[in-house]
């Protein structure tokens, strides 16, 4: 969520519509047999740094001040999850990408989406703090 603190009351500004980006991030993981330790979101920084290339084009839907994650878990707007799974391996099979390059899409797609929202949360609230929590935050 993007939450501000204004005139003494919390507002929500913005929020995820289908899941949580550590979710995103853990879902990405498993279908791509990524290994969870110590993270998945360790895991995919990692395999993301390999990568010299342009992130692979991924939707970047945004209504508002909304993001949604699942959708950008890959490169499809039609179906949430399985399809996901199926279009990973197609692009794996194809030769079109490597694991490394998903990751590096993945994470270049979804930190600017978020960095989008916040800079516009900013903007609204005409604020000049800013406070990061949750698991990805940290």
């Amino acid at each position: 969520q993007v939450i501000a603190f204004s005139r003494g009351r919390y507002r929500i500004l913005g929020e995820t519509l289908d899941l949580a980006l550590g979710n995103c991030l853990d879902r990405f993981a498993r279908v791509l047999q990524i290994p969870n330790d110590p993270s998945p979101g360790y895991n995919i920084e990692q395999l993301a740094t390999r990568v010299g290339s342009l992130p692979l084009a991924l939707p970047h839907p945004f209504y508002g001040v909304e993001v949604w994650p699942q959708s950008l878990a890959l490169p499809t707007l039609t179906k949430p999850l399985p399809l996901p799974k199926a279009v990973t391996h197609g692009l794996l099979e194809s030769g079109e990408a490597t694991v490394e390059d998903l990751c590096f899409s993945l994470q270049e797609t979804a930190f600017s989406m978020v960095a989008e929202v916040t800079e516009r949360a900013l903007a609204l609230c005409r604020a000049n703090r800013l406070l990061l929590v949750g698991g990805v935050a940290c």
